[in-house]
Parts: structure tokens; sequence; C-alpha cells
């Protein structure tokens, strides 16, 4: 790959050549030797900086709906709430949760182009994160770092807007600066502390995800929800790593690491059911709704993480959750019809 031919004491590349309307591909953006030169090959086109945010992750941010949600069905507090509030006014809450998914949008982009900088020499040599704009030269790192900035800065104008009759006490730019903490420490720290570590992490931003919708709109949330919501996006990112370990152009565990991170999925799976058994059950659960029914969909949760094993471990496909969600017929309609029939119970 290399040109070894020097000119004036510099070694230079045949892949550092500027050439017009060019682009990288896997092999030349593997030399990360001497990059002087190639300012040519970065287009930075707008579509290329849009997928550096990764516009297909951006379905975990409806997360946020999820305290609204149940809020809404929640007889008690419509019964204590007064009559003339905004609470549940539908321009109210599109203003707040649009605005609050548009701060979280932003944030996470800002989160995931800070990841593609951290790992910009491992990806490159990834078959796998090759194509990203930043691994394929599409994007140089300095426009990926504007991107960052602008999208940090505008995505807490956003979480500062929800909640500005607060001024800086807002419960949500609180929330949403907290997730903003959390994923340098992801980045830079919790990945290299193992993968239980990381998953923990991860499912930590999914829960900060949920308090933030509940910080939206002011509404209490329920400590089961979020224990839920945690285990839940644990078992999901532990499945993750279990179907990455599969494939031929990711590092090989050792068995025994594969053994325990087999028996930790089961573990979390485990919990995943009995959280929500309980907290469908529980007294607190059955005074806020006025129904027991909650217990009845179990089932549909069981067949949903079921199916997420399958397509873990018969069909290697969890290795990227969103792609294998929008796919998988029967684990998309599983969710949907959870979703139905929860309010169809709880109206």
């Amino acid at each position: 790959m290399a040109d070894n031919r020097k000119n004036s004491g510099r070694v230079y590349h045949r892949s550092a050549k500027p050439r017009k309307s060019a682009s990288r591909t896997f092999g030349e953006s593997a030399d990360w030797s001497d990059h002087e030169g190639c300012e040519a090959l970065y287009t930075n086109r707008l579509v290329d900086l849009v997928k550096c945010l990764r516009p297909g992750q951006w379905v975990k941010n409806l997360l946020l709906l999820a305290a609204p949600f149940f809020a809404f069905f929640d007889k008690a507090a419509r019964a204590n709430t007064c009559p003339c509030s905004s609470l549940w006014d539908p321009i109210y809450l599109q203003e707040r949760l649009g605005l609050a998914f548009i701060a979280f949008v932003l944030l996470s982009g800002a989160a995931y182009v800070l990841n593609d900088l951290a790992d910009l020499p491992s990806d490159a040599r990834n078959p796998l994160r090759k194509d990203r704009p930043l691994a394929a030269r599409k994007v140089s790192a300095g426009a990926a770092g504007l991107l960052l900035a602008c999208c940090l800065v505008l995505g807490l104008a956003a979480a500062w807007q929800v909640g500005r009759e607060h001024g800086l006490a807002s419960p949500f730019l609180w929330v949403a600066a907290a997730y903003v903490l959390l994923q340098p420490f992801y980045t830079f720290v919790a990945r290299r502390l193992g993968a239980e570590v990381a998953a923990m992490t991860v499912a930590a931003g999914f829960v900060l995800r949920a308090l933030a919708g509940a910080a939206a709109i002011e509404v209490p949330c329920s400590g089961w929800l979020l224990l839920c919501v945690f285990l839940g996006a644990l078992f999901v990112a532990l499945c993750k790593r279990r179907a990455q370990s599969f494939l031929k152009s990711s590092p090989q565990l050792p068995a025994a690491e594969g053994r325990i991170l087999d028996l930790e999925i089961i573990l979390t799976a485990a919990s995943t059911i009995a959280a929500y058994s309980l907290y469908a059950c529980a007294p607190a659960t059955v005074a806020k709704f006025g129904t027991h029914a909650l217990i009845w969909l179990l089932p549909l949760v069981l067949f949903g993480l079921f199916r997420f094993l399958r397509l873990t471990y018969g069909e290697r496909a969890t290795g990227n959750p969103e792609s294998a969600l929008f796919r998988d017929p029967a684990l998309l309609g599983t969710i949907v019809a959870w979703l139905a029939l929860c309010m169809a119970l709880l109206r």
C-alpha cells in the first residue's frame, strides 16, 4: 500500500495523494501513518455528516415516550390534576416531547461522533465499520469535531428550552447533562473495563432517556419502569456483544468468556421477566391503572425475549439491534401487539 518514495526527506503514500472527487476504500483507509495532503479526499457532504449522527439509531430516543405513555393512563394522577392544567393539552405535549426528542437526537448524535473519532483507526480496519463516513474518509476529523460541538451546544440549548420556566434548575436539563457526561465515560473508560461494565453503561443511558421523558412533562416516573428499562436494555446490549462475537471478522472470545456472557444473558432475561411480573402485579400499579390486566401481557414479553435470543444465537442477527427490530416481522409485531393491547387494557 505504501509508496516508499522519499521527497525532501519526507515519506509519501500513494493513498495520500490528493485526488479530486475521490473517496477512500477500506484498504486505503487502513494506513494512518501519513495524511498530509489528503484534504481533497474529504468531501464533507451534508448526507455524510448526517450519517455520522447514525439516523438508524434515533429510534432509541422513542423511549422518552415511555413515562408519558403510562402517565396518560394513570387514573389517579388524572383525577388529581386540575381541569385547567395544560399537562394533558395535546399541543403542550407535542411541543415538550417533540423538543425533548430533538434534544436527545442531537446529544446522542454527538456521542456517536465522539465514539467514531475515538475509534477511527480501528474502525478503518474493521470490515463491519469501515463504511462509516469518518472511517471511509468521507468526513474529515475537523468537520466531525465541529459537528460534535454544534450538536452538543444545540442539544443542550434544546434541553434548556424544554424546561425554560425552571431555568438552570430544570430537571430535564439536568438529566440531559447527565446523559452527556455518561458518553465520554462509556467511550474512554467503560469499554476498557469489560463487556459487563460497557453493557451496564449503555443500559444506564436508556434509563436516562426514560427519566428525561418524565422530566419533560413533569410527571412521576415509576421505579419499576426504570428497572424494567435497565434490565431490558442490558439484555439487548449483552446479546449484541454475543452476536458480534460470532462473526468471523470480529475478535473471537475465549471459551470461558463466551460461557460467562451466555450465563449473563440468561440471568438478565430471567430478571427482566421477574421485574415485569412484579411490576404488573404490584398493588401500586393496580391502584394506578385500576386493573390487573398487565400481567396477561407476560406471554408477549416472553415471546419477545425468546425471539431476540433466537436472533442472537440462531441467526446471529442482533449485532445491530435496530436493524434486527425492523427486519424481523415477528419481533416488530410482538412490540406493536404489546403496545396495542396495553392501550386497550388501560384505557
